[in-house]
């Protein structure tokens, strides 16, 4: 992006969404850029701005408009381009914008970046955001929405590219700015020097010692491990610093080459030393000889899932790879490991999302409210006490100085570990980020005590161990569908969607652990399946049910184990615990029951939580993609209930849908809005 001056000087900036280029409402420099710092010699309100940025929270959205220079899009020289593109564009120094990554410069794309859209909103009040990019299949003109952050189809805001798919128009787009040298594709990494020492007592010694004549001296090995002294009083007595400057005693010693008078070093090395290796000792941790046997960690290693933290993911692992890499290529671990993951640690990494809190702030002035400042009366309204007005409503990451923190134990004394375990992964995708509203828990605990209500009420079910199976039952019956009579037609089709609704829970639950990042969809699964067993008692086979049941039972206890528990003692005078039985698997009565029944229950989730469940026709095979979506789509509005609930309902009207998940063919759908 060029920028107005005297010497027209191009501020380069990366981008993943080069289809939102068109979008571009301004450009934010660090204040380190060269641009900065050309403008802050003759500019000392600039100088005052970087002078306090040290001081603004990592998320603020301040920002230093620059008045005598503007940027011009690269897009600007195409023909076809939007006249709303061609315009110049403001400069702003913004403390997010990171000096060292990328060119500390970034384009501000409110309409399509969640951080931009709050910087262009804070810095230019009500003008208008640019969406350049709609949901596929959303209307055309969204000029009313804030914000779409995903890929979809490029609107008429994009000239040339108006129909394409983001991942065509990004592609296009630079190819378009190659010729030109306004643009091309590049790789960049945010690898840096890894520092492994720390001024500070707690850690592990760094075994080198300083000699004045030999330098920095290895310790012997017959000498390893250098362990800590004992430091007593160092921080009562009020010393900062570290500690181990001031043991005397384990500092001086003496070189191991000429043995002469030196000193120890007195840095420990960073906990991710330890911390990277620390699951390979799990293999083999009796181990007295070695940091463990190559045998115990080709045995076990990689490991399965690693969940963690983002900052996880590009720290610890990144540490993590480089030390079992390193380990391969020694006598530790030698050519034994299997080649397809020869110093890999890990199989499989989960970052599990930020827990957002509720907050109130006063609209006048952005400051924080605490919770006895504002009046709840009203849920839907906040009025400040102080002033009556409305508060503004937002989640934001928790923490003491938003006042929006939630002491656990407190929901679970108030409602139980198990309802609150499973409201947290039924409210978002354990990747993702979770709003936490206390209010919705009472949705789960309705259908936890529906069911227990359930168990109670059918407390006299068949005990399984004279039960026929439910295949060996299908298997009969089929035998006898022809002769059936009317009233006999709808109870064998009410127990074949129970059947088939047990056996899509096994194998999507199944799948869902297994991957262990769509646990919100186990919840919503293990709903459905209650729903379904509920309305087939007084019409279903009562074996059908047992099994049905058992099931269920099973699939919830790694959920709510205790519910779970408590339930199946109910269910069986005299059980063993639920988790000395086996989980579910499938009993191969899909198949031969789908082809009985051309229809199938599509669960119906908005934002990833279950609205209601509809009956729609199974999809013609080999329909995909797009085509799946429109088709499930349609088939669900066809319905009574889809029509009445996602039609001109402000709260759930799928034409405003920025992205539909269709999953399994149809049998969840949901419309994120």
């Amino acid at each position: 992006m060029a920028y107005d001056g005297a010497k027209h000087k191009a501020i380069e900036v990366f981008t993943t969404r080069p289809d939102t280029l068109f979008g571009v409402q301004y450009v934010a420099l660090s204040a380190t850029h060269p641009l900065v710092v050309e403008q802050v010699k003759n500019d000392a309100q600039l100088q005052s701005f970087i002078d306090n940025m040290s001081t603004l929270p990592q998320d603020s959205k301040d920002g230093f408009l620059l008045s005598n220079v503007r940027a011009i899009n690269p897009l600007a020289f195409d023909p076809s381009t939007p006249d709303a593109t061609k315009a110049s564009l403001p400069i702003y120094v913004a403390p997010y914008v990171l000096a060292d990554y990328g060119d500390g410069a970034v384009m501000g794309v409110p309409g399509h970046d969640l951080r931009d859209n709050a910087f262009w909103k804070q810095n230019r009040g009500s003008n208008p955001i640019r969406i350049v990019v709609k949901p596929p299949l959303g209307p055309e003109d969204i000029s009313n929405q804030d914000t779409f952050i995903h890929q979809g189809i490029l609107t008429s805001q994009s000239g040339r590219f108006s129909g394409k798919t983001s991942a065509e128009a990004s592609q296009e787009i630079v190819e378009l700015l190659k010729p030109n040298e306004l643009g091309d594709f590049a790789e960049t990494w945010r690898l840096r020097d890894w520092l492994i020492s720390r001024q500070r007592y707690w850690g592990t010694p760094i075994p080198i010692i300083h000699c004045e004549s030999c330098g920095p001296v290895p310790v012997p090995v017959d000498q390893l491990p250098v362990e800590l002294p004992r430091v007593e009083g160092h921080w009562l007595r009020g010393k900062a610093g570290n500690p181990l400057e001031d043991a005397h005693e384990w500092v001086d010693t003496h070189c191991p080459k000429c043995h002469s008078p030196a000193k120890r070093d007195t840095d420990t090395m960073d906990t991710f030393v330890d911390s990277s290796w620390y699951f390979m000792r799990f293999a083999d941790p009796q181990n007295e000889e070695l940091p463990f046997s190559a045998e115990a960690v080709n045995e076990l290693l990689p490991v399965d899932l690693y969940i963690g933290g983002v900052e996880h993911a590009i720290l610890h692992l990144l540490y993590a790879r480089f030390i079992t890499k390193f380990l391969a290529t020694t006598s530790l671990w030698p050519a034994g490991a299997p080649k397809d993951t020869r110093g890999e640690p890990f199989k499989q990494l989960l970052t599990q999302g930020m827990v957002h809190g509720k907050t109130y702030t006063d609209p006048s002035n952005g400051r924080f409210l605490k919770l006895e400042e504002v009046s709840l009366d009203i849920p839907s309204k906040p009025i400040i006490i102080a002033t009556g007005e409305t508060a503004n409503v937002s989640f934001e990451k928790m923490s003491k100085s938003k006042y929006n923190g939630v002491d656990p134990t407190t929901c679970i004394k108030m409602y139980g570990a198990d309802a609150t375990r499973a409201h947290m992964l039924f409210q978002a995708p354990a990747s993702e980020v979770l709003e936490w509203d206390e209010g919705k828990i009472a949705g789960v605990i309705r259908w936890m005590v529906k069911l227990y209500d359930y168990v109670c009420r059918n407390r006299t079910l068949t005990n399984p161990s004279t039960d026929e199976p439910p295949r060996l039952y299908f298997s009969t019956r089929l035998q006898t569908v022809n002769s059936l009579d009317k009233k006999q037609s709808l109870i064998w089709d009410k127990e074949i969607d129970l059947w088939l609704s047990v056996q899509r829970a096994i194998t999507s639950v199944t799948e869902s652990f297994s991957t262990a990042s769509s646990l919100n969809t186990v919840v919503s699964d293990l709903m459905t399946l209650s729903n379904t067993l509920l309305d087939s008692e007084k019409a279903c086979n009562v074996t059908l049910r047992y099994h049905a049941l058992s099931a269920l039972l099973r699939m919830v206890a790694p959920i709510t184990p205790a519910f779970a528990e408590e339930c199946w003692s109910i269910l069986h005078e005299s059980p063993a615990s639920i988790f000395k039985q086996p989980f579910p698997v499938p009993d191969k009565t899909l198949e031969i029951l789908q082809q009985q029944r051309r229809s199938q229950v599509c669960a119906v989730q908005v934002n990833g939580k279950l609205k209601f469940a509809v009956t729609i026709p199974l999809p013609p095979a080999g329909l995909e993609g797009d085509k799946l979506v429109q088709w499930v789509t349609a088939r669900i509005l066809e319905t009574e209930e889809g029509g009445q609930r996602l039609v001109g309902n402000d709260s759930m009207d799928v034409s405003k849908a920025k992205k539909v998940v269709v999953v399994r063919q149809g049998k969840t759908v949901n419309f994120v809005l």
